[in-house]
């Protein structure tokens, strides 16, 4: 595959993504304050991708630019390799969005999953608890004994 041809097998990925193409993956990532930090080669990807979309552009728009003089195999190679990077998920954006959301998320589920129990409480709230049944209990039984003497007493 050559590099225009490549350029727009990921350009039709990203824009199946976020609806604009390679111009909005460089976007969401310059929207990642801390992309860089989450994510090792998150610049040196951002760089390369401004790079190639220049590239690109020239070669598009400019009469003296062409895929001959301005690409190599190798950065064929680099697209085609970033678009597998996307498909398994081990994108820049990808690896950050699991590295910040999914992981300040999982603490979250995780809590979820070991919910406190009525032991690990304290007394009072033990007490407190064990009240309530009670006075439903007591509130049922008022309520019966009340009809009963009604029920009686008209009668």
């Amino acid at each position: 595959m050559g590099f225009m041809e490549s350029y727009k097998y990921l350009d039709n990925l990203c824009k199946d993504m976020n609806g604009i193409g390679i111009t909005g993956y460089i976007k969401d990532m310059e929207q990642e304050a801390n992309g860089d930090l989450h994510v090792a080669g998150w610049k040196k990807d951002y760089l390369q991708l401004k790079h190639y979309r220049y590239i690109r552009n020239q070669i598009a728009h400019e009469n003296y630019a062409n895929e001959r003089d301005m690409c190599s195999d190798k950065d064929t190679a680099w697209l085609d390799g970033f678009y597998q990077r996307i498909m398994k998920q081990t994108d820049p954006l990808a690896l950050c969005y699991k590295e910040t959301r999914f992981r300040s998320s999982s603490k979250f589920a995780e809590a979820r999953r070991y919910p406190t129990t009525q032991y690990a409480q304290p007394r009072s709230k033990l007490r407190h608890t064990e009240k309530r049944p009670r006075t439903g209990i007591m509130l049922l039984l008022i309520v019966v004994t009340i009809a009963i003497l009604l029920f009686l007493l008209l009668r």
